[in-house]
């Protein structure tokens, strides 16, 4: 098992790094090189890996399989990294420019036993329609759910592939952020049977997308008839509000 520690210096680089906005697209993060697209985006992302340490997890052995499921430019990967050094990790993004940033980052920091791939996740092979903000590089808004974006999201192609086919063993970890896509992907690795190979899971949900239809309870269910239990830590401002977007973070592991 691990334990999440910070020196002095890189306590002094998140400083840094989660400051007012720079016109430079890379900084210094933990020991890390790392290039970004949105400084917004980032700053985001940077604090709720790296301070809040949304995705820690504690592991029964110092080189557990790690799948990051919609890793945009490689954060939580970085994380996972300075966790587990020994970890085997296969991140995933559908952005192919995203993508290629999270290519780099990992490249730049030498990260042994990383796979990157450029995917859409789903629960079909082949092409997929995947909506980007054009003005906003690496936007976290992106999504394969049009809505998402309102009218400002520009459709590209992407390719799209189940992940049970990247599964061929045991999993310590999957971590799960596709934006709208966690029940495509969850109902195909109930129906392949791979779902039985993973021990853990930190998703996060979307619920009311687009002030869709409620439907977090099919998604819980899924979990539960696959034997797992969970715990959930919701956002949002007043509870009255209605028809309000929540990020859902749910952490998910193996019934005993």
């Amino acid at each position: 098992m691990s334990h999440l520690h910070y020196s002095a210096a890189e306590l002094a680089s998140l400083a840094v790094a989660l400051g007012p906005s720079r016109q430079r697209h890379d900084t210094k993060l933990v020991g890390y090189k790392v290039k970004y697209l949105d400084p917004a985006s980032f700053r985001i992302v940077a604090w709720e890996v790296f301070v809040k340490a949304e995705y820690y997890f504690e592991a029964t052995h110092d080189s557990p399989v790690i799948l990051d499921c919609g890793a945009n430019i490689g954060l939580a990967t970085l994380f996972f990294k300075r966790l587990y050094p020994k970890a085997r990790i296969h991140s995933f993004e559908a952005d192919p420019t995203t993508a290629g940033v999270l290519k780099l980052n990992v490249e730049q920091n030498q990260l042994a036993d990383v796979t990157v791939s450029n995917l859409l996740l789903s629960d079909h092979a082949g092409e997929g329609k995947f909506y980007i903000a054009p003005e906003t590089a690496g936007s976290l808004m992106m999504s394969a759910t049009q809505s998402r974006l309102a009218e400002e999201g520009r459709e590209i192609s992407v390719r799209a592939g189940r992940l049970s086919d990247y599964i061929d063993g045991p999993v310590d970890l999957l971590k799960l952020d596709v934006e709208g896509s966690e029940f495509a992907v969850m109902r195909e690795l109930v129906a392949s049977g791979k779902i039985t190979q993973i021990s853990k899971m930190i998703i996060e949900y979307h619920h009311k997308m687009a002030n869709g239809a409620s439907c977090l309870a099919r998604f819980l269910t899924l979990l539960e008839e696959a034997g797992f239990e969970y715990q959930i830590d919701a956002k949002f401002d007043r509870i009255s509000k209605e028809g309000e977007f929540q990020d859902i973070l749910i952490g998910v592991y193996r019934r005993q």
